[in-house]
């Protein structure tokens, strides 16, 4: 996904604004529990998975995901707290191609894309509709459903996704603990 994405950038110049968050403010995305079972384990890892899942529960289930910190300078800029694991929706969000209701290829850029890099963009779009290829989220979304039907299929809002991946992961890690010490006869 990121080296498509990445070699969709170089052949359009298309990137996103140095900081930009707009995208994470203005949106709460849905996602599959699949997509944060990394996120998930890297929590846990770290020893901070309650400490998310009691910053999930103190917000509204609506409000924009638990992993984006604005910065306090800047309106609309901002970073993600686990970037690297970043969901599909978040990596490919103003590079991705889309069918529109003819069927045809259309590229869905951002609006502070369309509004600093307008030619850009538009040449971009131009691309597309001569039959360059972009990424396309139903070709990584069906990517995700084979790969684990059961969590890959059902996207929901981000938070509750984590949610749901957390306590997915810990309940696969105590299930693990608890056959591992069973099998060297512990309780």
């Amino acid at each position: 996904m990121d080296r498509r994405t990445s070699e969709f950038q170089s052949r359009t110049g298309l990137q996103c604004p140095p900081g930009c968050g707009q995208c994470c403010e203005s949106s709460m995305p849905e996602v599959t529990v699949l997509e944060l079972l990394p996120s998930a384990q890297e929590l846990f890892s770290r020893r901070e998975a309650q400490q998310w899942l009691e910053r999930i529960a103190s917000i509204r289930e609506n409000e924009r995901c638990v992993f984006y910190q604005p910065d306090p300078l800047i309106p609309g800029n901002g970073y993600c707290d686990l970037y690297i694991l970043r969901p599909s929706v978040c990596r490919l969000f103003g590079f991705v191609v889309i069918k529109n209701r003819d069927g045809n290829p259309e590229l869905m850029t951002c609006r502070r894309q369309k509004e600093q890099i307008p030619v850009l963009v538009k040449k971009a779009k131009e691309a597309i509709s001569r039959g360059m290829a972009g990424p396309s989220y139903d070709y990584f979304f069906l990517q995700m459903v084979a790969l684990e039907p059961s969590l890959g299929r059902q996207r929901v809002p981000i938070n509750r996704a984590l949610h749901l991946a957390l306590e997915r992961y810990g309940l696969t890690v105590q299930y693990t603990d608890a056959k591992w010490l069973k099998s060297r006869g512990k309780k």
